[in-house]
C-alpha cells in the first residue's frame, strides 16, 4: 500500500531540500522517493488598483511560472478597503472591506501569519498630500515606514509597489517622494510600475493602458505592463516572452453595457468555479472576478511592454539598499 505524508513547514526539511522560504514536502513511503515544493506567500495590501483583475493572484501565478520563484510556487492574499490610503489601517477601527477576521488588523495580520513578502500600495497621489491629516502626505510615508519596520519584524521582506496612473507633474513629484521613502526604509524590493506608465505614455501614447471609460483603474494593457514589473522585480529576470498574452481581467462597462451584458455576465457567474485565492474574496470582488473575461496583447506590445518593465526594474536596482 502507498502512503503518502504531507510535511508544512516554515522551516527547511532537512530530509528533503533546504528552501529559504515555507516548504510542503510529500514523501512516498517505500518508493523511495520525495519530492518537495517550497511555497513563498505573499500578502498584498491596499485598495482598487491591487485588487483589480486579481492582480495579487495573477502576479502569483505568472511568478509561479517558469521554474517559479528561486523554484518556489508563490501564493496570494489580500487585505485591505476599496478608495483608501492603506495608512487608514493604523486606525483600530477600520473598516476592512476584505482580508481580516473580524477584530483583526493589518498589522496583525503581519505579526500573526507566515508571510515572505508583503506589498505596500504606496500612491503617488497620498504622498504628495491630501487630507485634513495628510496635508503634505507626511501621514502616508509614516504609516509605509511604521509597516516596513513591522513587516520585518515579521521575518518577512516589504515591497513597494509605486503606483500611480495621472501624467501631471504631481505623479512625477509623487514617484520621487516614494522612491526616497523606500531608499531611507532600505527597501530592497520596489515595483516601478508609475515609472514604467510614463515611458510608455511618452515613447507610445497609442498603446492604451487604462480603458477609455475608466480613469481610476489599469485597462488590459496596463494590467499586463505591472505584471511585467512585478515578475521583473520579484524574479529579477526578464519578463520578456514569459507572460501570457492572453489573461484573465475583469469587465469595465458602463451602467448600460453592464444592463445589456447582465445574463452574460450572469451566466458566467453562474457557472464560475472560484481558485482558493478567489473563494476568499467578498461577494462583489468575486462577481467580478467570475464574469468571465479575458484581455489579449499582441506580440508586438506584449515584448515592448515586457523590456520597459525589466528596463525600469535595471534602472531602479542601483537606487536601493543591497541586498
Amino acid at each position: 500500500m502507498m502512503i503518502v505524508v504531507r510535511i508544512l513547514a516554515r522551516v527547511s526539511v532537512a530530509c528533503v531540500l533546504a528552501w529559504p522560504g515555507p516548504v510542503v514536502a510529500e514523501a512516498v513511503a517505500g518508493e523511495g522517493r520525495v519530492a518537495a515544493v517550497a511555497t513563498r506567500r505573499i500578502l498584498f495590501a491596499g485598495s482598487s488598483s491591487t485588487y483589480w483583475n486579481d492582480m495579487p493572484n495573477e502576479i502569483a501565478k505568472v511568478i509561479s511560472s517558469n521554474g517559479g520563484m528561486d523554484g518556489a510556487t508563490v501564493s496570494a492574499d489580500i487585505v485591505g478597503r476599496s478608495g483608501s490610503d492603506i495608512r487608514v489601517y493604523l486606525d483600530p477601527r477600520c473598516d476592512y472591506q476584505y482580508g481580516v477576521k473580524r477584530g483583526q488588523s493589518f498589522l496583525d495580520r503581519v505579526s500573526e501569519e507566515d508571510f515572505d513578502y508583503v506589498v505596500l500600495q504606496a500612491v503617488c497621489s497620498f504622498i504628495t498630500g491630501g487630507g485634513a491629516d495628510n496635508p503634505d502626505g507626511q501621514a502616508h510615508a509614516a504609516a509605509i515606514t511604521k509597516y516596513c519596520g513591522a513587516i520585518r519584524e515579521s521575518g518577512a521582506e516589504p515591497v513597494i509597489y509605486e503606483m500611480g496612473w495621472g501624467r501631471g507633474d504631481r505623479e512625477a513629484d509623487g514617484r520621487r517622494r516614494i522612491l526616497e521613502l523606500a531608499i531611507k526604509n532600505d527597501v530592497r524590493l520596489y515595483v516601478p510600475c508609475s515609472t514604467a506608465w510614463e515611458r510608455v505614455r511618452r515613447e507610445r501614447p497609442e498603446v492604451l493602458l487604462q480603458h477609455p471609460g475608466d480613469a481610476s483603474h489599469p485597462g488590459d494593457l496596463g494590467h499586463f505592463l505591472n505584471l511585467a514589473c512585478f515578475y521583473a522585480v520579484l524574479r529579477n529576470e526578464s519578463p520578456v516572452g514569459r507572460l501570457p498574452r492572453n489573461f484573465h481581467v475583469w469587465p469595465h462597462l458602463s451602467k448600460p453595457e453592464q444592463e445589456a451584458k447582465k445574463e452574460q455576465i450572469d451566466a458566467a457567474v453562474a457557472s464560475f468555479r472560484p481558485d482558493e485565492y478567489q473563494a476568499r474574496l467578498p461577494g462583489w470582488m468575486r462577481r467580478h472576478a467570475g464574469s468571465g473575461f479575458r484581455g489579449e496583447v499582441s506580440e508586438q506590445d506584449a515584448t515592448y511592454l515586457e523590456q520597459v518593465a525589466w528596463d525600469a526594474w535595471k534602472e531602479m536596482q542601483p537606487k536601493l539598499a543591497e541586498p
